[in-house]
């Protein structure tokens, strides 16, 4: 199969995907009209150009409409669409770090996996996630098999006292019995099971088909020959499916049954569609929040720690807070309604939430507060700053400063860090600018900041702490807060 690379969210005509794609223009539009419905290609107006918070592109030519609002693998058409994230702008990604975001989308396959709609609007399973899981469930598990139970002749296995005193005769030793022959329990696969044979066809087709596909490393996958049967020769969809549902009704195990019914799945997909115009995806339209749970991850954030167990001794009114934790003690506005000449207050509402929280020590043994806010931009930087966070984004990181005041005055913090954090393809930490709102925000003191600097950060590198689930190196990263006052 073909493979295409496409940037997300960059710009592309119908004429330059159709040379990516092997294709005439009008069959690629086709192509490019079936990804809209899925949500993984966006037309882009004049007006969306300039919405620098959400898009990356501007300054396109006219025909360059049609943008890849997505991150991962595409299978449609007998072409394999890579969308690589936006970060990479000069070149496209290695294998290696290809195959990094790769495992990113499958570990979050849960959030990440873009549903496929049917016709008439109903979400179904889309076949290569279902064909992924299928195939990381017998990595882990083997292939589904059932086990019958059987009788040996003086086998190593628990002893029939029943079947032993019922079938053979004892010898007489000081007047009690000894058995010189007996019969044990012995547990068998059956290796001819219905159910058996199917997982196996099944899983070498996936496997088939993914490896042709030319993907099979790209997604860190064994490959796997099980079977010589094809997956059309086990019945009709009617017999297949009361055969799976006869099996799953006397199976308890968990694994067993997370099978049977990605069985079913496939089996209905498969059914289902034709491989010509099939689009099955593994990706996400958000891999921004990605970017934020691997920021979370590598920085250590505290935000829903309780204030007793963050590892420094309470002080003043905090020692009575000790159960809340650094997101709850943020105060809510207070609305009032007016009734009969009065305000009444009214129920707490919704209050600001930082994206991360962290503590850092600095060289000179100094404490430091960081407040830090992941964001999944590609800014550029020469005469003028574009595609950098926005004014609300700003704002309210100042406002988080000043909402953790009293609790860093009390603490005895030496400095606050407030910062962007954006992803980069390089491989060094790169302070790309830094930002102040003095007249509004007004100006504040040490150990408070002035300043939100924006560092573009090694994406690879945080994103690899994130799947190990470890804190990033902080050697690498002190320049952060270091250069924070």
């Amino acid at each position: 199969m073909r493979q295409a690379y496409v940037r997300e969210l960059k710009p592309y005509s119908v004429t330059t995907l159709a040379d990516k794609f092997g294709m005439e223009p009008g069959q690629a539009l086709l192509v490019i009209e079936g990804l809209m419905t899925r949500g993984i290609v966006r037309y882009r107006t004049d007006k969306s150009a300039k919405d620098t918070d959400a898009f990356d592109e501007d300054g396109a030519k006219d025909d360059e409409r049609y943008q890849f609002n997505f991150v991962g693998i595409v299978m449609v058409a007998g072409i394999v669409i890579i969308a690589y994230p936006k970060y990479f702008k000069e070149v496209v990604p290695s294998r290696d770090e290809l195959r990094q975001v790769m495992r990113l989308l499958k570990r979050d396959a849960g959030r990440a996996i873009m549903p496929m709609l049917s016709d008439d609007g109903e979400q179904t399973d889309d076949r290569l996630p279902v064909m992924l899981a299928l195939l990381e469930l017998y990595a882990e598990y083997g292939v589904y098999s059932n086990y019958v139970e059987g009788r040996e002749l003086n086998g190593s296995g628990t002893i029939d006292w029943g079947r032993t005193i019922s079938n053979h005769l004892p010898l007489l030793s000081g007047g009690r019995p000894i058995y010189v022959e007996y019969e044990t329990r012995m547990t068998l696969r059956d290796e001819s099971d219905f159910i058996t044979r199917l997982h196996r066809a099944v899983l070498t087709e996936c496997s088939k088909q993914l490896f042709d596909a030319h993907v099979g490393d790209l997604l860190s996958l064994d490959e796997v020959e099980l079977s010589d049967e094809e997956v059309s020769d086990f019945g009709d969809p009617e017999t297949l499916e009361w055969r799976l549902e006869r099996e799953r009704d006397s199976q308890f195990i968990d694994w067993k049954v997370a099978v049977l019914d990605l069985l079913w799945r496939y089996l209905l997909n498969r059914e289902r569609t034709t491989e010509h115009d099939e689009i099955s995806a593994l990706g996400s339209s958000s891999f921004f929040h990605l970017w934020e749970m691997a920021c979370k991850t590598a920085f250590g954030d505290e935000l829903d720690s309780k204030l007793g167990k963050l590892g420094f001794p309470l002080k003043g009114e905090w020692i009575e807070r000790k159960r809340d934790t650094l997101l709850g003690i943020i105060e809510s506005p207070k609305w009032e309604q007016r009734r009969d000449e009065r305000y009444i207050e009214c129920n707490p509402v919704a209050t600001l939430i930082p994206d991360t929280i962290a503590f850092a020590t600095d060289e000179d043994g100094r404490r430091v507060f960081a407040i830090y806010d992941a964001k999944y931009y590609v800014p550029e930087v020469a005469r003028k700053i574009e595609k950098q966070p926005g004014l609300e984004s700003v704002t309210k990181q100042f406002l988080y400063q000043s909402a953790y005041k009293d609790f860093v005055l009390d603490h005895g913090f030496d400095y606050v860090v407030n910062a962007f954090l954006v992803p980069s393809a390089e491989s060094e930490l790169k302070e790309l600018a830094r930002v102040s709102f003095p007249k509004i925000m007004g100006e504040v003191e040490p150990p408070f900041s002035n300043y939100i600097h924006m560092w573009a950060l090694p994406a690879s590198a945080v994103f690899e702490t994130y799947l190990r689930g470890e804190r990033i190196d902080t050697e690498s990263m002190k320049k952060i807060w270091e250069n924070g006052e």
